[in-house]
């Protein structure tokens, strides 16, 4: 999912599969505040710790959501080139993200929930995972 280099961002700080897994909502985040193209979007997810996704991974996941409402394109003109495909958080893609965020509260609230000397500390402890 990320390009090779030495640029800060381009790997996950997470398991490939989180961030991949992840990868629609952190694109909605990354638009919640303001308009961006692919590049600029990619950019914002290494500096969110998703790491810099390859054009592969990034325009179908785009596509994905631009398809399902989640966000709108139009195509601007750029600086001092072609014009770029400007994506921009619609109204049912805040209700999505907003959807996403608590789903994952709720999650990282249900990781946290097992007391210490809970059967699942006990089972691991005792090296038997098959039991989870």
């Amino acid at each position: 999912m990320t390009n090779l280099g030495s640029d800060p961002g381009t790997e996950p700080r997470w398991p490939a599969t989180w961030a991949r897994a992840l990868l629609p909502s952190a694109i909605l985040a990354c638009v919640e505040e303001a308009p961006l193209h692919g590049y600029a979007i990619g950019q914002a997810l290494g500096a969110r710790g998703f790491g810099v996704p390859r054009g592969g991974s990034l325009y179908p996941a785009l596509a994905r959501l631009e398809e399902s409402g989640a966000i709108a394109a139009e195509w601007v003109p750029g600086p001092s080139g072609p014009a770029r495909r400007q994506y921009t958080l619609t109204r049912a893609g805040r209700d999505q993200l907003a959807r996403d965020r608590t789903a994952l509260e709720a999650l990282t609230a249900a990781l946290d929930a097992a007391p210490p000397g809970s059967h699942r500390t006990a089972v691991m402890a005792e090296g038997a995972t098959d039991d989870l």
